[in-house]
């Protein structure tokens, strides 16, 4: 199911993206007139021969479609990614053939998190991204940008109420770990080779009272110097990796 809506996307490594994974989406394609750079000459070469019409405009109206953004020169429209629901994850998960490795997070409110927070999971090779549907930052250009292509290769997941969606995951037998500064357990020291989900708490907040009470175990990220806590995307990244690394030495 799609979104009835389209979706602008901007900046080289994200366009080049949507080209190389899903150039059907595209609607149309703006790209700065009278430039010499050799990137977007092989972008427009891409796309033409994709069978895609670019439009040559000048810089003002890229910056107008782009609301003033860094857009490098290139503008795109295009139907959104498909929508992607908790049925959908659970029967990808049931299919299967190594433990299952999740990232949700707890109502994200920062369009550069969630799009790093895709990079990520995308690098070290996670199944799903999942967040609540209503009262967190969804897809944006914003998003995707930083994304850098991992928009259209990680499955963004959106459920109405994620607590719900982490005991049904719990059912299907994957353990639930969220992530507290006041967590007596160490990440580093938790097995997470199993099939596992872990949660992270929004930028300001962390984990709600009922994400953390739906955890099976919280665990914290050991911290050495003055600072107390890392920012949501860069402690997805030392999580997932952890898990990564942990699954590499079996």
């Amino acid at each position: 199911m799609r979104a009835d809506k389209t979706q602008l996307v901007w900046g080289l490594h994200a366009v080049n993206a949507v080209l190389a994974r899903a150039p059907e989406d595209v609607l149309e394609c703006w790209v700065r007139d009278e430039s010499n750079n050799a990137e977007l000459a092989a972008l427009v070469a891409d796309a033409t021969r994709r069978g895609l019409r670019v439009q040559r405009v000048p810089p003002a109206t890229l910056d107008r479609l782009s609301d003033g953004a860094v857009h490098q020169g290139v503008v795109l429209r295009r139907r959104p990614p498909a929508a992607l629901d908790l049925n959908w994850l659970r029967a990808r998960l049931a299919e299967a053939e190594t433990p299952p490795l999740l990232l949700a997070l707890d109502h994200p409110q920062d369009p550069h998190n969630l799009g790093a927070c895709l990079r990520v999971a995308d690098g070290a090779g996670a199944d799903a991204v999942l967040i609540p549907r209503d009262r967190s930052v969804g897809l944006t250009p914003a998003a995707a940008k930083v994304a850098s292509g991992a928009a259209d290769s990680m499955p963004l997941v959106q459920v109405p109420n994620l607590v719900q969606a982490l005991e049904s995951l719990k059912k299907d037998g994957l353990w639930v770990i969220g992530t507290a500064g006041d967590a007596p357990a160490s990440l580093y020291a938790t097995d997470l080779r199993g099939p596992t989900v872990l949660v992270l708490g929004a930028e300001a907040e962390g984990l709600r009272r009922l994400t953390r009470a739906s955890c099976d175990l919280l665990v914290s990220i050991p911290m050495a110097g003055s600072v107390s806590s890392l920012n949501l995307s860069t402690a997805a990244a030392v999580c997932l990796f952890e898990a990564r690394r942990q699954r590499l030495s079996v």
